[in-house]
């Protein structure tokens, strides 16, 4: 959701034509599981067994790959549809800020921490449920996105507040426009993604030490 911007402060501009190929291979890796999902549904009701989340996993099982696995399984087509827009939407720019890599990190992160917010909630709650979609990982973006905007300033991307807010507007309408959607997840995603993209962009303005021969 946003732009693209010159300079990441101590870093290299992005590449104004470089494709978000990350971005897009999630996209590519979340949607070939839903169709495989969609054209078995033996199949895709095992990955969602297999693959959802909850804290009861967590306590009574050790089944922490779920923190990621939930992240990449779908309900039906507007659920993948409107978390893949967001992924775009907001991927683009963060992934031609942050680097490939350092994009990735935030985003598997994000959606690891959204998880970790939901199983607090449900223990507070004692209102237990499986959950699965990627909205932690995509929120993750969107908090990354604000940062760039207010704490950035732009400086680091072209982007504008009215992009960035479109995009967290969208973020929402989509978490409360569905009374069955795990917004405890939303919340974490949004915040771990905003102190993640602070923690990964200073990474390449740390101090380097300079070797000396004696």
């Amino acid at each position: 959701m946003d732009h693209r911007g010159n300079t990441w402060e101590g870093g290299s501009a992005p590449a104004a034509r470089e494709l978000p190929v990350v971005s897009i291979g999630l996209i590519a890796v979340n949607t070939a599981v839903f169709l495989i999902g969609l054209l078995s549904p033996a199949l895709g009701r095992i990955m969602e067994s297999q693959g959802c989340f909850s804290v009861l996993h967590l306590m009574y099982g050790r089944q922490y790959y779920r923190l990621i696995t939930s992240a990449f399984l779908h309900v039906d087509v507007t659920h993948l549809f409107n978390n893949m827009l967001l992924l775009y939407f907001c991927g683009e720019i963060v992934e031609k800020t942050l680097g490939k890599c350092r994009f990735l990190i935030l985003y598997l992160l994000s959606a690891v921490c959204g998880n970790l917010l939901s199983a607090a909630w449900e223990l507070s709650t004692q209102n237990y449920y499986a959950s699965v979609g990627a909205s932690g990982a995509v929120f993750g973006l969107t908090g990354a996105l604000l940062f760039l905007v207010t704490v950035k300033k732009g400086a680091a991307a072209h982007i504008s507040m009215k992009r960035a807010l479109i995009a967290t507007a969208l973020s929402v309408y989509a978490g409360f426009s569905d009374p069955g959607v795990n917004n405890a997840a939303h919340v974490g995603g949004l915040l771990s993604g905003f102190l993640l993209a602070f923690l990964l962009g200073i990474l390449p303005r740390l101090p380097r030490r300079k070797r000396g021969f004696r």
